[in-house]
């Protein structure tokens, strides 16, 4: 079933599909190819019990959402699954196997959310949609099976929101979320020595060149105290491997609650793999662990 990721990778290669590059090519287009890379690794999807598509009232218009289901019985814990993709790209049908797996291993019900995308939206709106769907879920969670316990998963840009999430709930004193579960985290913001694609990322995200004040939308520039407890997972070969370091430092250093852990020689975004890939999903189900004790002991 597993292969080690040089395999994994070169087994998704012969497809002839690769990630794309909004760099080279008209956003639109670089986005149905990139719709066609994830194709790629959502195949063989496992069975849950059930999947439900909805849409919510959001600040700039309806958000779509999906629920995704475990095979057991509620009301069940909820964890909000926010993707990465460069907040650029991706759907709700792009991370379907790590959502789905997710449910399974935690025994949670995960509601990913499809929040607007950059150029055409910039920051606060990814982070006020996510925000909007925590009041919804406190409001309406019962009616769909979710008791009033929530945590929050993001992986890459989708940790970046999830921590601007986590720092706004903190400084209006809500305590809505039990913990974070956060995969290669984004979060220092634009580097002029980081490659082109990075900080074209940023400055889609932000609206402008160059760096950042905001400790809101650039977590890194907060000192991170009074935050929820966090796990925070992250490859040896990930570029930005600084920045999940960081985090975990910053959180520590302010009193608060981190778990770091490293997986050798895997490279940012290898939790897509962990349909073929052993490590992986080995970490998913770490993450799924981490996030089921953060409910269980809020």
């Amino acid at each position: 079933m597993f292969a080690t990721f040089a395999e994994a990778a070169h087994e998704q290669s012969l497809s002839g599909l690769s990630a794309a590059d909004p760099l080279l090519s008209p956003i639109e287009e670089a986005r149905a190819k990139q719709d066609l890379y994830f194709q790629t690794l959502n195949q063989n999807l496992p069975e849950v019990s059930s999947v439900k598509d909805l849409e919510i009232s959001g600040p700039v218009g309806n958000i779509p959402i999906r629920l995704v289901y475990p095979m057991a019985s509620g009301p069940l814990p909820c964890i909000i699954f926010i993707r990465g993709s460069g907040f650029w790209a991706g759907s709700l049908d792009s991370h379907a196997r790590t959502m789905r797996s997710l449910s399974l291993l935690s025994n949670c019900v995960v509601c990913a959310i499809d929040y607007r995308r950059t150029p055409e939206f910039q920051y606060p709106t990814q982070r006020d949609e996510v925000l909007q769907l925590i009041s919804w879920l406190k409001q309406n969670g019962n009616q769909f099976g979710i008791s009033q316990k929530f945590a929050l998963f993001g992986e890459s840009a989708g940790a970046t929101i999830a921590l601007s999430c986590a720092l706004s709930l903190r400084d209006r004193g809500d305590q809505d979320i039990s913990g974070l579960t956060l995969f290669y985290n984004n979060a220092g913001g634009p580097n002029p020595t980081a490659r082109a694609y990075s900080q074209w990322v940023w400055k889609q995200y932000l609206g402008h060149d160059g760096l950042s004040t905001n400790s809101n939308a650039v977590p890194l520039l907060d000192d991170l105290h009074g935050l929820p407890p966090v796990w925070l997972g992250v490859g040896e070969d990930d570029p930005l491997m600084k920045d999940t370091l960081e985090v975990n430092s910053k959180i520590i250093a302010s009193g608060g609650k981190s778990t770091l852990v490293s997986y050798p020689k895997l490279p940012h975004a290898f939790v897509m793999y962990s349909g073929t890939l052993k490590p992986a999903y080995e970490a998913l189900e770490a993450a799924a662990l981490a996030s089921k004790n953060f409910l269980k002991h809020s």
